[in-house]
């Protein structure tokens, strides 16, 4: 019993589901069927065999599930009917037509005017509609066109206007034209009722703004604080946009007419080339907007930094003042600014009697940081070139001391013991600087005068020479080679090197009258 009651269910079953498999692939077949007879009616409609056309879609269209599918044919029915002509079945089938879709429309421009008459009049008889006519004038009466009509968002034409063709129902009228303010409304539509809407548009005066601008002339540092100022008609309400990263800052009317906003940059700030706009707000939201003429960036730099660098670029361009003003600055906003110490003492430096402050920067530099190479190279240069050999000393033994192969520190020392008369030690000191750099041209100058002070002239004379090819167009030591062959009775090398320096385009005007006194004495 048990078996046979489950082998029940299983013939249910299966009974169910063979049921629901032919209705689903009945249902296929009929929309397939469907598909294929619209196609057979269009084609005969196309081949000219309106009857068949006809045929064929009358079948269809009870197959068709899909509106689509079924305008298209109720269509090509009614211009088959329009064939033989038959208006009234023609009628018919476009009153289906708008019963699937009340806002169907045939192309004006492909359609033929007998067949866009018949449709017409299925619209009025079949379809009931309600006709609206919309006026717009201004404020003084005075008639205006060309205004556009909305229906529910939808532009349904331009004033004066009368539709004949809209549905039944409650609607949002809207009737805008640039330069009026839009006037909106409810509307309700009735069938075969005329509804006559006389619209007022007030005209609305866009803002003036006569000019805007900034006061921004170099990339903004965090906490700069920026100034933008409009122009235009008083009594108005005032904003500023940067780009697209701040919109809507307020701006303030300080006085009739004048518009200040007040912009600080914070940390978070980042852009290039952002343009500054300035709006205008008057009656009705109307707005008018100006771009100002320069665009604004922000710096990643500190301001120290920033500085730091235009000083440098004046220092690369020879302008000394420039580069102080510049330094100076930066030292205000940052006191602890080794480079800026250092570059500052050079710009001082390069400026004739300003030696005591080279060498307070270049202190304060130390002071920083007491290792620094390279701002205690500079102060022993200082020194030796402005004589305090005594200062120099200390600061060279320094250099020593955190390089001990220094071969400029062995240069200066050289330069320090050959000031004291100590001779020997200064030779080796220059050799030893020769030994680690083999190059510089000022160590054989040296060797030279030590050589010279020591009556070895023929010595000094190979010294000179190389610190000559080393650096052919320094005045002093190719001036110094030329005393010294003078010394030896070498008058010929004399004169040719000084005859060449002459040549040379640095010299002041006292070296060249020294040099031209002493070719004169040679020629004699």
């Amino acid at each position: 019993m048990k078996g046979s009651y489950c082998r029940g269910i299983f013939l249910r079953i299966s009974i169910i589901v063979s049921t629901a498999l032919m209705l689903f692939f009945a249902g296929v077949a009929r929309a397939e069927l469907g598909d294929d007879l619209l196609s057979q009616g269009l084609k005969a409609y196309e081949n000219g065999e309106y009857q068949l056309s006809i045929d064929k879609l009358l079948k269809a269209i009870p197959l068709l599930k899909e509106d689509k599918k079924r305008i298209e044919a109720f269509k090509t029915m009614a211009f088959a009917y329009m064939a033989f002509p038959k208006k009234e079945e023609a009628r018919q089938q476009f009153c289906e037509i708008l019963k699937l879709d009340p806002a169907f429309e045939l192309d004006s421009i492909m359609t033929s005017p007998k067949i866009l008459a018949v449709f017409q009049e299925a619209k009025e008889k079949y379809w009931p509609f309600g006709e609206i006519d919309v006026q717009a004038s201004s404020g003084d009466r005075k008639t205006i066109s060309r205004a556009k009509v909305y229906l529910n968002g939808k532009l349904i034409g331009e004033t004066p206007l009368q539709r004949r063709d809209i549905l039944p129902g409650e609607y949002e009228l809207e009737v805008y034209k640039d330069g009026f303010r839009s006037f909106k409304t409810r509307v309700s539509v009735e069938e075969r009722v005329v509804l006559e809407v006389k619209s007022t548009l007030i005209e609305i005066r866009m803002p003036t703004i006569t000019s805007i601008g900034h006061d921004v002339t170099a990339p903004l540092f965090t906490g700069d604080k920026m100034e933008v100022i409009l122009r235009g008609d008083l009594g108005k309400e005032a904003t500023f946009d940067l780009g697209n990263v701040k919109r809507g800052l307020p701006m303030k009317e300080v006085s009739p007419g004048k518009y200040v906003g007040v912009y600080q940059v914070g940390e978070k700030d980042q852009f290039s080339n952002l343009a500054v706009v300035g709006h205008l707000e008057g009656q009705y939201g109307v707005r008018a907007s100006m771009k100002a003429k320069r665009a604004i960036s922000t710096t990643v730099l500190s301001r120290s930094q920033f500085l730091f660098r235009r000083g440098k670029a004046s220092m690369e361009q020879g302008e000394y003042d420039l580069a102080i003003d510049s330094l100076s600055k930066a030292l205000y906003e940052d006191p602890n600014f080794i480079d800026a110490h250092i570059l500052l003492a050079k710009a001082y430096n390069r400026k004739k009697g300003a030696y005591l402050e080279s060498v307070k920067y270049l202190k304060k530099a130390i002071e920083l940081d007491d290792d620094n190479l390279e701002a205690l190279n500079f102060l022993a240069q200082i020194y030796i070139e402005n004589g305090k050999y005594e200062d120099a000393l200390p600061v060279v033994k320094k250099i020593l001391g955190i390089v001990p192969n220094s071969a400029f520190a062995y240069g200066y020392m050289g330069e320090i013991l050959y000031s004291k008369g100590k001779h020997g030690e200064a030779i080796e000191a220059l050799r030893k600087s020769l030994q680690l750099d083999s190059g510089n041209p000022r160590a054989y100058f040296l060797l030279g005068k030590v050589f010279g002070r020591c009556d070895r002239l023929a010595d000094a004379v190979l010294e000179y020479e190389t610190a000559v090819e080393l650096s052919p167009t320094t005045y002093e030591y190719r001036n110094a080679l030329a005393a010294c062959c003078r010394a030896l009775e070498q008058e010929m090398s004399a004169f040719r090197q000084w005859a060449i320096c002459l040549e040379l385009g640095d010299l002041t005007e006292l070296e060249r009258r020294k040099v031209k006194r002493r070719l004169s004495e040679l020629r004699r």
